[in-house]
């Protein structure tokens, strides 16, 4: 890739990152019942969400992960008292498959009083390189649906996938796909009707030229939707916006793509809630993260929240969250092949950042969930990818 210049006109202050060794225990935080979720010969933590309660049952969370060799299966284990225990009271385990290509990952929300994941599928009797999008739910209370969301008599090759609920509203579901030889990012907006079921509200938007490599995400707060991703062979970050009027009925003002940041960008992760909305990514193999106070009407300057990482051997972002003036990202930063999970933290809304390192061997994945206008409780999962067997352990703040 070719340098660029960069102007970061940001305070030391703004971006001291304080680094704390540490081990898998944490004061505040607690382990979640069983410890751990999960244990197989090969594990891969994959995404988390949260939400507070849903029809009097809840605080609702749900993790999922590959297991097995490539392409692995996929499951969901979910939590109805805010990531305390992933189990019954008889024992057995809130659990589902989600079918799909493990190896192209799942992305989960919780709305509507269901536990909704989107994966990248292959239809039965399409040809082997061809790839739609599936949408997976399981209501609270267990029963289950899917179908796909992409046409399957259309011949495409989807590489990636994201997944987000507008409050009760909508649901937001974005992807890059190959098609006739054009690469694009795409996102769906669709009523959280029950799969299967013909949807009030369903449209297409195409956002774009998309880098197939360089990762696609998306978030929505009630009355917004955000999302990020690269473009272009130099992996440029592209984000684009969609407002979500009020009321009953439908309307959706699509806002204008923009470019956040140039050149070699990857795996961008967008996250909104309010009015507070931020992109953290891996900028030449180094980490930043742009904050928009605004509902992403504008950004503030890239802020260099690791300086880990290099072209050859980046730091990567698993997840990102915002509640309030408190941002989590759980990042792998990259120091010379030697990776190191990590929780980066802004309490101040980007003002300045600390981070915690910890001694397992994965990556981590991070939600928040607000409980006042001020406050939220980080939920966790991870996984330990040692010799032997392989585990994904969660833990809860209180």
């Amino acid at each position: 890739m070719v340098a660029k210049p960069r102007s970061l006109l940001v305070s030391i202050a703004a971006m001291a990152l304080t680094i704390t060794a540490g081990g898998p225990a944490l004061a505040g935080y607690r382990a979640a019942a069983p410890d751990p979720v999960v244990q197989e010969s090969l594990l891969r933590v994959l995404d988390i969400a949260a939400t507070g309660k849903m029809g009097g049952i809840g605080p609702v969370v749900a993790v999922g992960w590959r297991q097995a060799a490539k392409p692995g299966e996929m499951f969901v284990a979910y939590s109805i008292d805010g990531g305390k225990s992933y189990t019954k009271r008889n024992g057995s385990m809130r659990q589902f498959r989600v079918a799909g290509d493990g190896t192209r990952g799942l992305s989960l929300d919780v709305c509507s009083r269901r536990v909704w994941a989107a994966s990248v599928a292959n239809f039965p009797g399409d040809a082997a390189a061809d790839r739609d999008v599936l949408m997976t739910s399981r209501t609270v209370s267990g029963g289950a649906a899917q179908a796909f969301m992409t046409d399957a008599a259309t011949t495409r090759k989807v590489t990636a996938v994201a997944l987000s609920c507008v409050g009760n509203k909508l649901l937001a579901i974005a992807w890059l796909e190959q098609k006739g030889g054009k690469s694009t990012a795409k996102l769906m907006l669709r009523t959280p009707e029950p799969l299967g079921e013909p949807a009030k509200f369903r449209k297409v938007y195409g956002l774009g030229e998309a880098n197939l490599k360089g990762g696609i995400s998306v978030d929505a707060s009630t009355d917004a939707v955000h999302v990020a991703w690269t473009s272009g062979p130099t992996r440029d970050l592209r984000y684009q916006r969609f407002l979500v009027a009020s009321g009953p009925d439908i309307g959706v003002s699509r806002q204008r793509s923009v470019k956040l940041d140039s050149a070699d960008i990857r795996g961008p992760q967008v996250a909104a809630r309010g009015k507070g909305a931020v992109v953290v990514y891996s900028d030449a193999g180094k980490l930043r993260a742009r904050v928009s106070q605004n509902n992403g009407g504008s950004f503030a300057k890239p802020q260099l929240i690791s300086r880990a990482g290099s072209r050859a051997e980046p730091s990567a972002v698993h997840s990102a969250d915002i509640s309030g003036d408190r941002i989590v990202a759980e990042v792998t930063t990259n120091r010379a092949g030697e990776q190191t999970p990590q929780r980066v933290e802004s309490k101040d809304a980007g003002a300045s950042w600390s981070a915690r390192s910890f001694g397992n061997v994965g990556a981590r994945v991070g939600a928040l969930r607000k409980t006042s206008p001020t406050s939220s409780l980080l939920t966790e999962a991870w996984q330990n990818n040692v010799p032997g067997t392989d585990t994904i352990r969660a833990q809860f703040e209180n």
